[in-house]
């Protein structure tokens, strides 16, 4: 079943954190809340976006990667905390969607199958830390 218009445009009221609300959270909290989180910062952000149907998960971490030999596990360490950040993402706003003020009625997402893109982009090659960005998008469908 396709969103109403409506269903839509309350859907982009709750992703939308452009004004009034945080962007990044300390735990896989919710981001709506704003402010600071007196548990430990974190350098994770999450952001969707409606294309269609589709919804576009993103979720970006800035990490060092440290010596050449353990890189990829540091990069599979980081694929798994951001795929929970996106989990929770998506199970906050179904949460959110659901609210008798909000739509009044649950939201399917439906997982995307080979839809999980990795991007690690290197900020400084010769540093010894060897600090990136890491980024994470799962596309789901939503109706």
């Amino acid at each position: 079943m396709a969103l109403s218009f409506e269903e839509i445009n309350i859907l982009g009221n709750l992703i939308n954190d452009t004004y009034g609300v945080a962007s990044t959270t300390s735990d896989y909290g919710e981001s709506r809340l704003g402010g600071y989180s007196t548990k430990a910062d974190s350098s994770v952000a999450t952001k969707a976006s409606i294309e269609g149907n589709i919804m576009h998960v993103t979720s970006l971490s800035v990490v060092n990667l440290g010596p050449i030999g353990i890189q990829h596990q540091e990069i599979s360490k980081c694929e798994n905390e951001l795929n929970q950040y996106i989990k929770n993402y998506v199970s906050n706003l179904k949460k959110e969607f659901k609210k008798k003020e909000n739509a009044g009625r649950a939201l399917k997402a439906k997982h995307v199958k080979d839809s999980e893109k990795t991007g690690v982009e290197m900020i400084n090659h010769y540093a010894s830390t060897r600090r990136a960005y890491v980024r994470r998008t799962i596309c789901f469908e939503i109706g």
